[in-house]
């Protein structure tokens, strides 16, 4: 009987830690769902507030986003070319 119980917890510790390391491994990947900022890299966006000292903020769906890129005027379009952590990093559009 002892046997048995030791069997079955290891069967199920195996079973757990399979699904611990498979839940780490896609919340490190790149491209996770969390990882939300990767989906905005390439859309055009009209700055409502300019970049002053290349830091600002916009607004994309329902998140406001800290931006970094050249110096900008309110009202300039910007493309997202990037992210580096929870900043997006934009760059000029040409008109």
């Amino acid at each position: 009987m002892i046997w048995f119980a030791l069997f079955a917890s290891t069967v199920f510790a195996l079973y757990f830690w399979r699904q611990y390391v498979q839940r780490q491994r896609e919340l490190n990947s790149p491209l996770a769902s969390h990882r939300s900022g990767h989906s905005h890299i390439g859309q055009v966006v009209v700055l409502e507030q300019g970049l002053q000292n290349g830091a600002g903020r916009i607004r994309l769906g329902n998140r406001d986003w800290p931006i970094r890129g050249p110096n900008l005027p309110p009202g300039a379009k910007a493309r997202v070319t990037g992210v580096d952590g929870t900043v997006l990093l934009v760059d000029r559009v040409a008109a």
